[in-house]
C-alpha cells in the first residue's frame, strides 16, 4: 500500500497562526530581547570604563570589535550546526554562550580580559538571530511570516532600549559590572525555558525518516487534531539538494547573485547599525553631553527600530519587500546626514530634533536589518536556509568590524575632527545598502502579486502531475 504523501508547506500554510506558531514567536521575542540587551552591553559600559580604568576612547576599539568577530564565527558555525543537529539544539547552544560570556565579562580585570569574554559572547550572539528567523520561517504560514519574523527581530533594538534605560539607573548606583551580571542571568533563564518549550522545526524533521513520528506529533500539535501518525511520506516542496557542500551551492547559480548582493547589503547595513549601536553614547559624550544624554540617544535609536521593523513588515504585504526596504534605507541615510549637520561640540543634553533624527536612523537601520533576514530566509531552500542566512550574517560582521574601525579611527585622529564627519561616513555606507538591496531578484512579492501568480503556478503543477 502506497504511503500518503504530505507536503509540509501546505500543512504549515493552512494552519492557524494562533497556537504553536504564535507561541514560538512570543518565546523568540523574549529571547531576542535578551539578545539585544547582551549585544549592546559594551556600548552602555564604555563611557564608564574610560574614567574607571583610566583608558582613552580609542583603546576601546578592540573590545568593541570583539563581539563582531565572535558573531562572525557564531553566525556561520551555529547556522551550520542548525542544519545538522536541529534549529532548537543550536539555539540552546547560543544561549549557553551568552550566559558564560556575560558572566565572565562581569569579572574582567582589564581590556584584554574583556576582549576575550566579549569574543565568547559574540559566538552566541551570532547564531541567535538567523536561527530565530529560520525557526519562525519553518513554523509559520506565509500569510503572516514576514510580520512574525519582524516582531521577533525587532525585539533586538527593544532589548537595547531596555538595556539603555537599565544602564542609566544601574551604572551610577551599582557600577558597570552589574550590567554584565544581568546579561548573564537572563540567557540562563531562557536556556531552561527553551529546553522545555521550544519545538524543533518540522521542515528539519522532515529531512530524516527516522524522526517522522516526532514530526507527526509536531504537525498534530500545529493543526490541533490527530491527523498524522508518522507512517506518511512527508515532503517539502522544494528543489532537491544538489551534490556539494552548502557554500558551493550558494556560490553558484541560481543563488550566486542573491548571495553576493545579500552579503553587500548586510555588510554595509551592519556597518551603519553598529556604528550607532557601539559608538553613539561615546560619540555624543565626546561632544560634551552627559552620560545620561548619551544613553538617551541610544534609547531613541533603539525605539525607532521597533517602528521600522514591524511597520515595514506590514507594508511588505501591500507593496513587497523591494520598495519598502530600499525606501526605508534611503530615509535612514538622509537622517544620518542630518544628524551630522545637527551635532555640535559642547551642545549639552541632546535636543528634541536631534533625538528625532536619531530615532529615524534607528527605524531605518534596525528595520533594514530585519528585512535582510526575512528576504534571506525567503531566498534559500530548507536544506541550506540556516547555513545561507548564517553565512550572510557572518559576512555582515565585516561591516561590524569596520564600524569599530570607523569609531576608533575617528577618536585616534589628532586633532579630533568635527563630530559631523563620523555621521557623514556612516551615511555614505547606508547609501550602498539602498543600491544593493534594490538590485536583489529574490524579493518577497506583495500579497496582491502573489495571488495573481497562484493560478498560473497551479496550472504548471497540474501539467507536471499529468505528465507521463
Amino acid at each position: 500500500m502506497a504511503k500518503r504523501v504530505i507536503d509540509i508547506n501546505e500543512v504549515i500554510d493552512s494552519a492557524k497562526y494562533i497556537g504553536v506558531p504564535l507561541g514560538i514567536t512570543v518565546l523568540t521575542v523574549f529571547m531576542m530581547l535578551v539578545d539585544g540587551y547582551d549585544l549592546e552591553t559594551m556600548s552602555f559600559v564604555a563611557p564608564a570604563l574610560v574614567p574607571d580604568w583610566h583608558v582613552s576612547r580609542e583603546l576601546l576599539t578592540p573590545v568593541l570589535t570583539a563581539s563582531m568577530i565572535g558573531m562572525a564565527v557564531g553566525s556561520i558555525a551555529m547556522g551550520w550546526l542548525g542544519d545538522r543537529i536541529g534549529r532548537k539544539n543550536s539555539y540552546i547552544t547560543c544561549l549557553a554562550f551568552l550566559f558564560v560570556g556575560s558572566l565572565l565579562c562581569g569579572q574582567a580585570q582589564g581590556l584584554w580580559d574583556l576582549f576575550a569574554w566579549r569574543l565568547l559572547t559574540g559566538i552566541g550572539l551570532g547564531g541567535v538571530t538567523p536561527l530565530a528567523a529560520t525557526l519562525i520561517t519553518e513554523w509559520t504560514s506565509k500569510r503572516v511570516r514576514s510580520v512574525a519574523i519582524a516582531c521577533s527581530i525587532v525585539a533586538v533594538p527593544l532589548g537595547g532600549m531596555v538595556g539603555a534605560t537599565v544602564a542609566q539607573w544601574i551604572i551610577p548606583a551599582y557600577g558597570w559590572r552589574m550590567i554584565f551580571h544581568i546579561g548573564a542571568a537572563l540567557p540562563l533563564a531562557f536556556f531552561v525555558m527553551a529546553w522545555f518549550l521550544l519545538p524543533e522545526s518540522p521542515k528539519f524533521l522532515a529531512q530524516s525518516p527516522k524522526r517522522h513520528v516526532q514530526l507527526a506529533r509536531a504537525l498534530n500539535l500545529l493543526v490541533r487534531e490527530k491527523r498524522f501518525d508518522g507512517t506518511e511520506d512527508f515532503r517539502v516542496a522544494e528543489p532537491p539538494a544538489p551534490p556539494g557542500n552548502w557554500l558551493a551551492i550558494i556560490m553558484k547559480p541560481p543563488y550566486l547573485s542573491t548571495t553576493v548582493l545579500l552579503w553587500i547589503a548586510f555588510a554595509f547595513n551592519t556597518l551603519g547599525l553598529y556604528a550607532f549601536v557601539n559608538w553613539l553614547p561615546t560619540v555624543l559624550t565626546s561632544a560634551g553631553m552627559s552620560l545620561h544624554g548619551g544613553l538617551e540617544g541610544a534609547k531613541y535609536f533603539n525605539f525607532g527600530g521597533f517602528f521600522g521593523a514591524v511597520g515595514g513588515a506590514v507594508l511588505i504585504g501591500f507593496i513587497g519587500s523591494r520598495l519598502v526596504g530600499s525606501g526605508l534605507s534611503l530615509v535612514g541615510a538622509i537622517a544620518t546626514f542630518f544628524i551630522g549637520m545637527t551635532v555640535t561640540a559642547g551642545m549639552g543634553n541632546p535636543q528634541l530634533h536631534l533625538l528625532i533624527m536619531i530615532a529615524i536612523a534607528g527605524m531605518a537601520l534596525n528595520g533594514m536589518q530585519c528585512f535582510l533576514y526575512v528576504v534571506g530566509a525567503h531566498s534559500y531552500p530548507t536544506y541550506i536556509r540556516a547555513s545561507g542566512v548564517g553565512c550572510a550574517q557572518t559576512v555582515s560582521r565585516i561591516g561590524g568590524v569596520l564600524s569599530s574601525v570607523v569609531g576608533g579611527g575617528y577618536f585616534a585622529m589628532q586633532p579630533l575632527p568635527p563630530v559631523s564627519d563620523f555621521f557623514y561616513v556612516v551615511g555614505a555606507a547606508v547609501l550602498v545598502v539602498v543600491v544593493s538591496y534594490w538590485s536583489m531578484r529574490t524579493h518577497i512579492a506583495s500579497r496582491k502579486a502573489t495571488r495573481a501568480l497562484e493560478p498560473a503556478a497551479a496550472q504548471v503543477q497540474r501539467q507536471k502531475d499529468l505528465a507521463p
